[in-house]
């Protein structure tokens, strides 16, 4: 009884400490009353009503007195933001302020759509300046991903693990697989070298692309232990026709739990197939665990190296303006 209440105390706290950071994720957009919001949308306002009002004598862009003005709040915002993305970081700072840094991020940062879109007068082409446009808008799109992510798939990596730390579900890996080959060496060499193929070829996350798609290799491919579960089947009289590797383990294993009731090794084969069934279950969850992390932290690894060629090509951009506009 006071192992499970200690279990069932561990998974209320976990709980609880994903509804907490559900909930302060949650804080971030209604900080401070939608201050950051209410900014955002009144520089949008302002923006869009001053294009509105705005008569020049040749086609709206981005080298009017309007196209300045907005272009070098804009400007200003791609850096402000760009330095706040950084100093957000440093968690010396109070939790209020960190709050306030992303809402800030977040709200200014979609605004920039609006005063960047109205800068230009909507005038594009193949130049620095709609180069400097589309990178802005790649940074705005993975920032609005990284939102989405973190809002989702906290709590989902917190459910797949089942109250479980990810280093401890790979430790149990090796633990099963060192339990299987134990009781396979005490049934006989066959199943041995079955078991050691299978244990060998457990395949535990792989390329980056597999890791976000979610779909990642079969555990055991190897030709060899196929050819060999066909020969198990003929020998007693059941040859599986070309099934897949990990259907061919469980086929070899049916056809051993078939003669458990005339051989003693029935139970060792039970309890094989237990351990084993075990050990697949707990590499599908660190798979699924695997996937959800990538698709946490994609966002960051495009976010950062777009907002560095941003900054880069909105310096360009502003160089070129002013040496030959």
């Amino acid at each position: 009884m006071a192992v499970a209440e200690r279990l069932l105390q561990r998974l209320r706290s976990r709980g609880a400490a994903a509804a907490e950071r559900e909930a302060e994720h949650r804080s971030i957009f209604v900080y401070a009353n939608f201050r950051y919001l209410k900014a955002a949308l009144l520089l949008c306002a302002l923006s869009i009503l001053a294009y509105a009002l705005h008569d020049p004598h040749f086609p709206p862009s981005g080298n009017t007195w309007l196209g300045y003005t907005l272009g070098t709040i804009g400007a200003l915002l791609i850096v402000w933001l760009a330095w706040l993305g950084v100093r957000k970081r440093n968690f010396r700072a109070g939790t209020g302020r960190v709050k306030g840094w992303v809402s800030a991020h977040v709200y200014l940062g979609l605004s920039l759509l609006i005063v960047a879109t109205l800068h230009t007068g909507f005038q594009f082409g193949l130049n620095v300046h709609t180069l400097a446009y589309t990178l802005m808008v790649l940074v705005i799109v993975s920032g609005i991903y990284g939102i989405i992510a973190y809002s989702i798939l906290p709590t989902r990596i917190t459910q797949a693990r089942e109250g479980g730390e990810f280093r401890e579900m790979v430790a149990s890996i090796d633990r099963l697989g060192e339990q299987a080959l134990k009781l396979a060496d005490q049934i006989d060499s066959e199943t041995h070298a079955v078991v050691a193929r299978s244990v060998g070829s457990a395949r535990v996350g792989g390329s980056v692309g597999e890791q976000l798609r979610g779909r990642y290799p079969r555990a055991d491919s190897s030709g060899t232990l196929e050819e060999f579960l066909k020969l198990k089947g003929s020998e007693v009289g059941a040859a599986p026709a070309g099934p897949s590797g990990r259907q061919a383990t469980i086929a070899f294993f049916a056809d051993q739990l078939f003669d458990s009731g005339r051989e003693p090794r029935g139970e060792k084969l039970q309890k094989l197939l237990q351990v084993t069934s075990e050990r697949k279950a707990l590499i599908e969850r660190i798979n699924r665990d695997t996937t959800l992390r990538a698709r946490l932290n994609i966002w960051l690894y495009l976010h950062v190296p777009l907002t560095i060629a941003l900054l880069a090509a909105l310096v360009v951009h502003i160089v070129s303006v002013f040496l030959y506009w």
